[in-house]
């Protein structure tokens, strides 16, 4: 809870600067309106494969990364996908919520390739986390088996913190810099430390007085 508020105070801190950033910020926003329009108009009729696989190929990246053996991944335009692993976790269960892959993928060519392939980077991962951001909304229900897996509080509260975490680097990624990752994490962890700092000190402070009537 108080990541999320740190890192929107950073984060909003840095939305001034985009003034700075105006070409690449166009490149993302037109990158967007591309997949919102390509959705709209005929992706939405078409099923969810390409959403359905990114969703369990996450959870496969997930599980690797825990060192949980992936027995079987399968993914249908409509009948869903599925995932065998050999033993899940909350992390594991939330992957395809707090963690978008494509655009994950977009973001680590940014920093390799040279300049001037930089615009159309940020062309496609506007469109990419568009693409992210829609599934999001689509596949984020109460109902869900991969929330109620890791609860529903706690899913909530992670999936927020993440994908404002997530904006927060696609912004500092603006510049082209990888260093603004560091600094917009530093920044964030810092400034929720302070919210912790100040909740903490007022919940002490409101103790002592009820205590020392």
């Amino acid at each position: 809870m108080f990541g999320i508020f740190g890192f929107i105070e950073v984060i909003l801190h840095e939305i001034p600067l985009l003034y700075n950033q105006l070409r690449p910020l166009l490149s993302f926003v037109i990158g967007v309106l591309a997949f919102t329009i390509l959705w709209i108009f005929y992706l939405s009729g078409k099923g969810h494969f390409w959403s359905t696989l990114e969703h369990e190929l996450t959870h496969a990246l997930f599980a690797i990364l825990f060192l949980k053996k992936v027995h079987s991944i399968s993914a249908s335009r409509r009948k869903g996908g599925m995932i065998s692993i050999e033993e899940g976790n909350a992390v594991i269960a939330l992957s395809p919520y707090i963690f978008p892959l494509a655009p994950s993928i977009i973001l680590i060519f940014l920093f390799l390739l040279p300049p001037p392939f930089e615009l159309s980077l940020f062309f496609l991962l506007g469109f990419a986390y568009q693409f992210h951001l829609i599934n999001l909304f689509e596949e984020f229900h109460l109902g869900q088996p991969d929330l109620q897996k890791a609860g529903i509080f706690f899913s909530i509260i992670t999936i927020l913190f993440f994908n404002i975490v997530y904006v927060g680097l696609m912004i500092s990624a603006l510049d082209g810099k990888s260093s603004s990752f560091y600094q917009f994490i530093w920044d964030g962890t810092a400034m929720s430390l302070n919210y912790m700092f100040i909740f903490f000190s007022f919940a002490m402070d409101q103790l002592k007085m009820i205590f020392m009537r």
